[in-house]
């Protein structure tokens, strides 16, 4: 059989004329441009089935809604929450802002003796004497938003949870060599794990004992006159004053004094 006969089975079943026509496409010859339906022809078939079928379209356009045009998807603004943008749109700069964070811990404490029963609490004792003869029995902070007398702060480990912490990662960490336990248990009450803070700084107001460390770690350096990084506000005052809605005129009265 000839080449023609193996593309189109036979000359017969397509003519000589369009056989001739295929074999050339095939070879990569110059194909034969497309026939175009008269224009006044397509809009007349157009016109046409649109009056042919008037009920037809009604049907579809109900049953397809028309388009809708693009939303932003902002969260919608929550009822007591400030409504002014914390960026700016000319600078790009975060905006001065309140942000109420809310933080539920679960402590877990071993079991342990009073620190009075403590074999080594004499240790913590003589600490805070030897601290005082020296004249650094105040905040270490030392600044404007101290409040309330000296205490005793356990800066690496507290004493609850002594036994729960690995040694050695203790001497890795602060470069510091045990050779008993009895070593690990006396630093534990020494200058080596102990820093003087107010009761606001320790355990109030920015206490160290109720903010998360990354914010109280910006109130260990903070610049005096400047606001606090955070502040502990108890729920009941929260409730009370409308802390953290953006309002300066409901933020706790300890927040509005350290940010004059």
């Amino acid at each position: 059989m000839g080449w023609m006969s193996k593309l189109f089975s036979s000359d017969e079943e397509v003519g000589p004329e369009e056989a001739h026509r295929r074999a050339q496409e095939a070879e990569g010859g110059t194909k034969a441009p497309a026939k175009k339906a008269p224009a006044k022809k397509a809009a007349a078939g157009e016109h046409e089935a649109a009056k042919a079928a008037p009920a037809a379209k009604k049907t579809a356009a109900a049953a397809v809604p028309a388009p809708r045009a693009a939303t932003h998807a902002h969260e919608p603004v929550q009822s007591g929450s400030p409504t002014h943008p914390t960026v700016s749109k000319g600078t790009g700069k975060t905006l001065e802002h309140d942000q109420m964070l809310t933080v539920h811990i679960l402590t877990h404490v071993p079991e342990h003796s009073p620190r009075e029963d403590d074999p080594h609490y004499h240790l913590f004792e003589q600490a805070k004497a030897r601290l005082k003869r020296q004249g650094m029995w105040k905040c270490i902070i030392d600044d404007d938003l101290c409040d309330g007398d000296p205490e005793l702060h356990h800066t690496h480990v507290e004493f609850s949870q002594i036994n729960q912490v690995d040694e050695k990662k203790i001497m890795q960490a602060l470069g510091l060599h045990f050779e008993t336990d009895e070593d690990f248990q006396k630093w534990a009450e020494s200058p080596g794990n102990l820093e003087v803070l107010c009761a606001n700084h320790h355990r109030a107001h920015y206490g160290i004992h109720v903010i998360p460390g990354p914010l109280w770690e910006a109130l260990r350096f903070h610049k005096t006159g400047t606001g606090p990084a955070a502040e502990f506000v108890p729920a009941s005052q929260v409730e009370a004053d409308g802390a953290g809605n953006g309002d300066d005129e409901k933020k706790p009265a300890a927040a509005k004094k350290a940010a004059k």
